[in-house]
């Protein structure tokens, strides 16, 4: 095998820096959707990541978009998933997005150092983008 042959991994690139290019290019986002999986999730309104998650929700304005959903895997498993999307526009974002992740990685940890969860929860993220007009007016004539 060549050196040709083995690429190395793409350097992690800066928020603020993505965020220029995306902008540059003339499609800024305007929220991003967080979504986190866990079979250690419970389905009551007491799950501590739902409590996390309204607690945020209420303070960086998504608490109305907070889902969950439970899936019947093989075996027996329950995989429980949270999500909620964060639509405040494009100027506000790196800083909720910043603000948000920090407090779910440092709440996630002391969940794990006080068993509360065996292991952080996956995590996955992605940007919105503007959101089409027939959503906005709704239905069409």
């Amino acid at each position: 095998m060549s050196e040709a042959d083995t690429q190395p991994e793409p350097e992690p690139v800066n928020l603020a820096v993505a965020l220029k290019q995306m902008k540059e290019d003339g499609k800024p986002p305007v929220g991003f959707h967080m979504m986190f999986f866990s079979s250690e999730f419970k389905n009551t309104e007491e799950c501590p990541t739902l409590q996390l998650l309204k607690m945020l929700g209420a303070e960086y304005d998504f608490a109305d978009t907070i889902k969950r959903q439970v899936f019947q895997m093989p075996k027996d498993l329950v995989i429980m998933s949270y999500e909620f999307a964060w639509l405040g526009g494009f100027e506000g974002l790196q800083e909720a997005m910043e603000g948000i992740n920090k407090i779910l990685e440092d709440q996630f940890r002391r969940m794990v150092e006080t068993t509360t969860l065996l292991e952080i929860p996956q995590a996955r993220i992605s940007f919105l983008g503007e959101q089409p007009d027939y959503i906005e007016g709704g239905e069409e004539e």
